[in-house]
Parts: structure tokens; sequence; C-alpha cells
């Protein structure tokens, strides 16, 4: 999803409600593209091998879910789920749950599993579905507090929620929180971001996730990156030219148009090993960019889902045609369009040398597996079918 989408909150400081140890660093951002370095760090490119039909396509901005033996894909806007076995890539289900009856529900918030059962989350509630979607029961109703909050489950069995409420009136300052609940989701304890101002855009939560039991944020205009790992608070600044501020948007009649002429915007944020990525906006263009935890050196790539030019005349290539959607171990998982992912077989990347062979042959496997299912999209909708797409980082 392009930074667009995301609302522009302004953010000044991140406190914690006990008493926190500190540390802080700083990720210096560049404003420039570097296809050959984000390159270098990619072990394997893969075609996640899924077999489609009728009755499913992948989405813009699918939710993945990994339980031990399935892959879990969710279409939050017709609340239509499939499942799919993790080692063949076969289709073993699929089924839309939108409704008012039992194991249904009117809003799909996320997504995460137990093992190999999947949890449903909704503002309020959390269901649980077997593979087949046969509907389980209630894992929890949420506590009041924490209505409309992302639950992420961490390794402990514990749980990290984060929400913005999200208000126009400008005299009312939101407070985003991340509670941190038990593994019945009973509050153990919460930070919280103090906001002086705001200026809205459109309404979206914080960019947050966990990896292990540490928990990484941050707001979409404040230019910090926060981690919380027990009593110890780090704060990475991400360092860009030009950076966006509140005071910038403050009595523009259009916020969103003037915020583009800064840099900053920041969203899509996850994990790989080693590497944090993430999206942010700079020159007028989007980017990607993946931050070596190790060193603190990070790499950008512009992020345009048309191999041709961007705004700033810099030649596009693979990597600027996939929409990351989330990071499982040392793998990135996103999508790309089938008609991008043509171009792989005219050989017109060369910054994989022969891994790319690799991925042109599973490609060309994944279009014999779906034949059928690609030669009856329509023209509109073969223009827009997604391929996911599994990238191997080095560790």
């Amino acid at each position: 999803m392009k930074i667009k989408s995301l609302c522009i909150i302004a953010c000044a400081t991140m406190m914690a409600c006990n008493n926190q140890n500190e540390a802080t660093n700083r990720v210096e951002l560049p404003g420039v593209v570097d296809n050959e370095a984000f390159a270098a760090n990619v072990e394997s490119i893969s075609v996640m091998n899924l077999q489609m039909d009728d009755s499913w396509t992948i989405v813009d901005n699918p939710i993945l879910s990994f339980a031990d033996n399935y892959i879990y894909i969710s279409e939050p806007r017709q609340i239509r789920l499939a499942c799919f076995d993790r080692q063949t890539g076969e289709k073993l289900s699929d089924r839309i749950i939108k409704g008012r009856g039992p194991g249904e529900i009117t809003f799909l918030n996320t997504t995460f599993c137990i093992g190999d059962t999947l949890c449903v989350c909704t503002a309020k509630v959390a269901k649980k579905f077997d593979h087949n979607f046969k509907y389980l029961d209630d894992l929890c109703e949420f506590d009041s507090q924490l209505y409309g909050y992302q639950p992420v489950r961490m390794n402990n069995g514990d749980y990290a929620m984060m929400y913005s409420p999200f208000s126009i009136a400008m005299d009312t300052v939101p407070v985003p929180v991340i509670f941190l609940t038990d593994k019945s989701f009973n509050i153990k304890s919460k930070y919280f971001t103090i906001l002086p101002s705001m200026t809205p855009i459109s309404g979206s939560s914080p960019t947050y996730y966990t990896k292990g039991d540490t928990i990484r944020c941050f707001m979409p205009l404040d230019n910090n990156l926060y981690t919380l790992l027990g009593d110890t608070k780090q704060i990475t600044e991400l360092a860009v030219p030009n950076p966006l501020t509140n005071d910038a948007l403050t009595g523009a009649e259009d916020p969103f148009a003037k915020a583009l002429e800064y840099d900053g915007m920041f969203g899509s944020l996850c994990e790989s090993g080693r590497f944090i990525v993430f999206m942010y906006h700079s020159n007028h263009d989007d980017y990607t960019a993946m931050v070596d935890r190790q060193t603190n050196h990070a790499v950008s790539i512009i992020y345009n889902e048309e191999p041709a030019t961007c705004t700033s005349g810099v030649v596009v290539d693979f990597f600027n045609s996939i929409a990351i959607l989330q990071t499982n171990d040392n793998c990135i998982y996103a999508r790309c369009r089938i008609r991008n992912m043509n171009r792989l077989l005219e050989g017109y990347d060369n910054l994989l040398d022969a891994r790319l062979k690799k991925t042109q042959a599973e490609y060309r496997t994944y279009l014999e597996r779906n034949a059928n299912y690609i030669k009856g999209l329509e023209p509109e909708e073969r223009e827009v079918a997604n391929v996911l797409i599994k990238i191997k980082l080095k560790d």
C-alpha cells in the first residue's frame, strides 16, 4: 500500500507508565536509490505456488497468517478467508464469514494463529476457526479499553495491542496506547505516546509489530522508531534531509498535498532477521528502506508498481514493483502484479544474476498450475491480479 493511505499524526515523545531505561541511536535515510545494495542482501526470491481458482483472487493488501501447517490469507473487504497447505500450496478451503450469524463477523480487524487455529479479530472479539473455517468458539471478548486494538501475539503467549483513537476535533487530542496483556487479554501494563497536537488526513492506527518479545512501533509523522523490551526503551531517530513536521502542516489548506513536499510519512513497518524494513516519503517519491540493525546502515529502493520510471526519473527494477506485506523469520512476503512478474520471463532485471533464473522457473510452474484460473480472468482483473512472493534475506 502506498504511503498516501496513511494518516498524518504529529507525535512528540514516547513515555511509559513505569520507569524505563532509555537508549537513542540514529539512522540516516538516503534520499537516493541503491538497488544493487538491496539486491546484495537478498539470498533468494521464491514464488509462492498457491493454487488459485475462480473463488479466490489475491487482493491488493491481503492479511497473511502463518500456522504450523497452513497459510491463511484474509481479504478484509469481503471478509473472505482462504487456507493453503504450507508445503504444497494446495488450496484446502475458503469461506466468506461476513454476516451476523454464529461464527460470522461484520468487520475484520486482523488475524493471527495459535498452532493451526486461526484467530479472527473484530473490534470487540477474537473468534477461533479450524483450517476448514469451522467456527470453534470465541477466544475472548476484549475489555472495553481494548476495543478497536489490533492484537499481536508474542513468543511468550502474551499480546501487544496498539491503537490511535482518531478525532477530527483539534481541541481533543487522542492518545495512542500500547497495552500489554496476558494470554487471556487481561491488561498487564501499558505504554503511551503524548501528542501535543494532531493534523488528521485520514484515520489510521500507528504502525507496530512484535519480533519475539520485542515491540517496535512508530507514528507516521514522528521521525522516531521506538523499541520496547521489558523495562528498556530504545529510540532510533530516522534522519531524512527535509523532515516533515506538524508545524509545516499548520494552517495548510490541503495538509496532505503540503506533506508531499517534505520527507517522512512512515509506514509498513516490519522486520526480518537483522533487517528492519519500512516505507517513507522523500523527494516526491515513496521509498522502501532496509536498515541493518547490526550496523545501523540503511539502503533504499523506490516503491513504484509500474516498472517504468518514477517522478525522480530513476528507472525501477523488480524490487520496486513489489508491495511488501509482512515479514516472517528471515523472509519478506510481498505481492507483485502478474503483469510485472511476466517481465521476469523477459529477463529485464540483471541485479539477481543466477538467483533470478530459479525465480523464473518457479513463476513458469505457477503459471502452469493456475493456467485455467488466469485464462478465466477478465482483462481488467488480469491487469491487477497479484502473485505472492517470498524474498529471503541474508542473515
